[in-house]
């Protein structure tokens, strides 16, 4: 809550600050790839080992020059977030529905003398998967700028994320382990079973792998708002008198966690973006 009312003091103070320099403000368009990853450093269960994943980061842009050599910028773009991981990893028990009733399996669980599954102690399977995040990012940012056909500029500051939706996608198949070493596989009661005749099998065997091929929307289980930073550098190219092009990088860091549970974390959210775009002067 701190954070965001932070966020709308800089907003204000930006607006006040350009309203004097309204006749040089200038209004462009970008679009760009980009490398988003989660990160956690809690060692948690659930956020373990996720990879770079790549997406799209497309906008609009307004710049108020404030002097030769500086400007505020603030900017509207949806950007593409997440990470892909791959292996045996936890199932989180609310995806445990295909199984039956997660009270009966526990109730299986205690016939074999094993602890309750809950999300402090999940079910694990190797499959494959892949969070999608997708935000729109509102940046107000500080820009340094030199020189004059050719322009090198460097720029930086906060952002508010709005998350606009959130997947979980997953795919393969698996046997279910009981255990994050994948030694001790779920055993489920022999339906062939015939004390009588030893040819239908023991009592307990192995749950045959199950497939994992899902898409789950998770956006109830994130944080709406989340604030960060950006920071870049880019070459910007004046092909007219009010006419430019501009090519940027910039890195970007979410300040506050994605999720709304701890249990399943406490990520960050984070990319690298580079991107194409144009600018025009609407007055000299």
């Amino acid at each position: 809550m701190k954070s965001t009312t932070l966020f709308k003091c800089l907003f204000v103070i930006f607006l006040f600050t350009c309203q004097a320099h309204f006749a040089q403000i200038k209004i462009g368009a970008k679009a760009g790839y980009s490398v988003g990853k989660i990160n956690d450093t809690s060692d948690n269960i659930y956020t373990q080992d996720y990879t770079s994943s790549s997406g799209v980061d497309i906008g609009v842009l307004i710049e108020f020059p404030i002097s030769d050599l500086f400007s505020l910028q603030t900017e509207f773009i949806y950007t593409e977030r997440g990470g892909k991981r791959t292996g045996l990893q936890p199932i989180p028990t609310a995806a445990l529905e295909d199984l039956g009733s997660v009270d009966q399996l526990n109730y299986l669980l205690s016939l074999q003398g094993k602890p309750p599954v809950n999300d402090q102690n999940p079910l694990y399977a190797e499959f494959i998967n892949t969070s999608e995040l997708n935000y729109l990012e509102i940046p107000i940012l500080g820009k340094l700028g030199w020189g004059d056909t050719w322009r090198f500029y460097v720029e930086a500051g906060p952002y508010m994320g709005f998350l606009l939706s959130s997947d979980q996608i997953t795919s393969g198949e698996s046997t279910i382990y009981t255990d994050g070493a994948a030694r001790d596989p779920l055993f489920v009661i022999n339906p062939l079973h015939n004390p009588a005749d030893p040819s239908t099998g023991p009592l307990w065997v192995p749950l045959p792998p199950q497939n994992f091929d899902a898409k789950t929307d998770t956006k109830d289980e994130l944080n709406t708002w989340i604030v960060g930073f950006h920071a870049g550098a880019g070459l910007i190219r004046k092909i007219a008198e009010k006419h430019e092009l501009f090519l940027g990088f910039r890195g970007s860091w979410g300040y506050t966690t994605i999720q709304k549970d701890e249990v399943f974390g406490e990520s960050h959210i984070g990319g690298l973006v580079f991107s194409l775009g144009y600018a025009f002067t609407l007055c000299c």
